[in-house]
């Protein structure tokens, strides 16, 4: 499958795959700001034409990392899926963390693995036929565990034996600390530890991936707007906050605070969560102050636009009522269509400028032919001559 000490998925997110099989064996679960996971989840997302499927990111991959979406696409795709992809995001923590268990996205009570397995399909099923009540309703639900981690896929458990923390890992001061972290991994277990490298080229390793940016390209090669770019209201601050929350007062509970990947997991939650707090306070103070002022275009969720309405006659927004499914659908096509109309035009302008330069080279070779004919009579002039 591979011979690369560590293989990267996005499983059990429905953009990814078990497809690993049983070549990996242990799990080193990464984490990254919940904010900026949104905006990178999103210019992903459109690198690879906004697809459903593990099938179809594939077929454009090589689109990664090149520009930066137009910053429309992103607002336009925040104002549907972002208070959703909270909730993933919690979620895509706690199955790790919990060793495979199966959760709901969006209550994270523990649920069927029949209605675990329909969440894996969000792009067969609308929101509403998702919905917890709906499918598990009141019946009493034993916890249940993917078959892949209980079956011998990885041979003690999907629960990560390290957390590592993107954001760290790229810091200058933090940066070859959590390279060492990666590397232990490596180096403490039998299969691998043989073949790891002296530890004194650990940091150089480190300097000339981070430092020196040398190695594949990565989302911080991606030109065009930076983080402050980005902004987002004091409700979807709330949510995070209240998501991070959730996640932080579960993983210093009794049950999980001695653990050591449950400790950086909070670590990195905490400080997370102080981010995003300060940015809510600048938020509610601008809003305060009236210097930040939301259109009805911008994000606004369902709460602010709700008290909107109270004071307009304009027509009930089906997204902030719930009624969203097909929305959510028509907003979803409308996004692809446009982004394959721009990819189709990138193909197209890639094409003729590929058919430029072959005519040029055509037209070089053609020169040097008829130059080297015109010069093969001179030649023999020449020597008939000497």
């Amino acid at each position: 499958m591979s011979n690369h000490p560590f293989i990267k998925a996005n499983y059990p997110h429905h953009e990814g795959i078990w497809g690993w099989e049983q070549a990996a064996d242990q799990v080193v679960m990464m984490v990254r700001n919940i904010r900026r996971s949104m905006v990178e989840y999103h210019d992903i997302l459109w690198d690879i034409g906004y697809a459903k499927t593990w099938d179809e990111a594939t077929l454009n991959l090589d689109n990664l990392y090149s520009e930066r979406p137009p910053m429309e696409d992103f607002l336009e795709w925040r104002d549907l899926r972002v208070f959703d992809e909270i909730q993933w995001y919690g979620w895509f923590i706690d199955y790790w963390m919990e060793g495979g268990l199966m959760r709901d996205i969006f209550t994270h009570q523990l649920t069927t693995p029949e209605h675990w397995y329909m969440l894996m399909m969000p792009t067969v099923y609308t929101r509403e036929e998702l919905d917890y009540d709906t499918v598990v309703g009141n019946q009493t639900v034993t916890p249940s565990f993917d078959p892949h981690c209980t079956n011998g896929d990885v041979t003690d458990g999907c629960e990560p034996v390290a957390v590592i923390s993107a954001e760290k890992l790229r810091d200058y001061d933090d940066g070859p600390a959590e390279t060492t972290a990666i590397a232990n991994v490596l180096l403490n277990d039998d299969r691998t530890g043989q073949y790891v490298i002296a530890q004194e080229a650990w940091d150089c390793i480190w300097e000339e991936l981070i430092v020196n940016g040398k190695g594949l390209k990565t989302v911080f090669d991606r030109p065009g707007f930076v983080e402050e770019d980005y902004n987002f209201s004091s409700e979807m601050l709330e949510e995070m906050i209240n998501e991070l929350t959730r996640l932080i007062n579960k993983y210093t509970g009794p049950d999980w605070n001695t653990k050591e990947t449950a400790q950086k997991v909070t670590l990195l939650l905490f400080e997370h969560r102080s981010l995003i707090q300060t940015e809510l306070a600048q938020v509610l103070a601008e809003e305060e102050a009236g210097t930040r002022k939301l259109s009805d275009k911008d994000f606004l969720g369902p709460r602010e636009r709700a008290n909107r309405r109270k004071t307009t006659d304009k027509t009930v927004d089906p997204v902030s009522e719930g009624i969203h499914a097909k929305y959510f659908q028509d907003l979803d096509a409308k996004i692809w269509k446009a982004r394959q109309k721009d990819m189709k035009h990138r193909a197209l302008e890639s094409a003729r400028e590929e058919r430029i330069k072959q005519r040029a080279v055509r037209l070089v070779r053609k020169a040097m032919r008829e130059e080297s004919k015109a010069a093969s009579p001179k030649k023999k002039a020449l020597k008939k001559m000497q």
